[in-house]
């Protein structure tokens, strides 16, 4: 991410070294002798890593030694940093207790010093920022490009031209974006696009063919893996797929979530990258190859 920054600020004729005066070792030091844990007490933190000098100079950075819980060594060879439990220690929490025991002697810092189902208070903060509103009360709101927008006339169920609401399950192919490029991973997971039975046999779509996933805002490419435990009128797309796109056909071929969002800006109380809708069709064009068969992107 800093190497995209400082590239965008040299496209832009900006001096990268006073947006991030720092650099990724000063950084990665940084964060090191920052990282705080818990002691005996449960209360008090104090330095998880004990620094010397040899980690400093080999980390490549500037700082002072210092004494912590485990050595840097000792976290890089267990990978994991575990707090030892034992009754009647003083490492449990149980949020608003004061309040539960005792509301009036412990009253919450609201108007009205208890739990507010109608908050006026968080409905006027939201207006104030005068870009949406929401109501002092849970309400249902209809998402932007959600359930209702697959409709082209709501009341009478009268489906539109995007019918099917998209959901982005998080595939175990990768962690979010990370380790997408990874060949073993893509031979064990595929990344198909997941559609129902029904909504399968409507589109005249079979198993494992290439299928074009369309929205308002762009279109993307997947083999379809046809199942039963998805609901109709839902499609799943994994999240977290490396853009591919075919600049010929003006379509992404690995099934990027975001190639089908919008940029719809949104205020509280709204959650615009969960709201898509989209249609899914057999694809005439060249099937895909697997992903485990394209050529990897390297970059260091």
């Amino acid at each position: 991410d800093l190497r995209i920054a400082y590239e965008l600020a040299e496209y832009m004729g900006l001096d990268a070294s006073q947006i991030m005066p720092i650099d990724e070792k000063q950084m990665f030091y940084n964060q090191l002798a920052g990282v705080q844990i818990v002691g005996a007490d449960g209360k008090t933190m104090e330095p998880l890593l004990t620094l010397t000098e040899a980690d400093i100079k080999e980390i490549g950075a500037e700082g002072t030694p210092q004494q912590g819980r485990m050595t840097w060594q000792e976290l890089r060879t267990k990978g994991v940093v575990q707090i030892e439990r034992k009754p009647g220690d003083n490492f449990g929490f149980i949020a608003y207790e004061d309040f539960v025991k005792d509301p009036v002697a412990n009253p919450l810092n609201t108007e009205s010093g208890k739990l507010e189902i109608h908050c006026q208070a968080l409905a006027e903060f939201v207006k104030s920022k005068g870009f949406t509103e929401i109501r002092p009360i849970p309400t249902y709101n209809p998402a932007l490009e959600g359930y209702e927008a697959t409709y082209a006339d709501f009341n009478n169920k009268t489906k539109g031209e995007y019918p099917l609401q998209v959901i982005n399950p998080h595939y175990l192919r990768r962690s979010h974006t990370i380790f997408d490029n990874v060949p073993w991973l893509r031979e064990a997971w595929p990344n198909p696009v997941f559609l129902s039975g029904k909504d399968a046999e409507e589109r005249g779509i079979k198993e494992g063919e290439t299928v074009l996933i369309r929205s308002k805002h762009g279109k993307t490419l997947r083999p379809v893996h046809i199942v039963e435990w998805i609901m109709p009128g839902v499609v799943g797309l994994p999240h977290g797929a490396w853009v591919e796109m075919d600049e010929k056909n003006q379509v992404d071929k690995a099934g990027s979530d975001n190639i089908l969002t919008g940029p719809i800006a949104t205020g509280q109380g709204i959650g615009a990258w969960n709201s898509t809708v989209c249609e899914v069709e057999k694809w005439d064009g060249e099937p895909l190859e697997e992903d485990v068969k394209w050529p990897l992107r390297i970059v260091l």
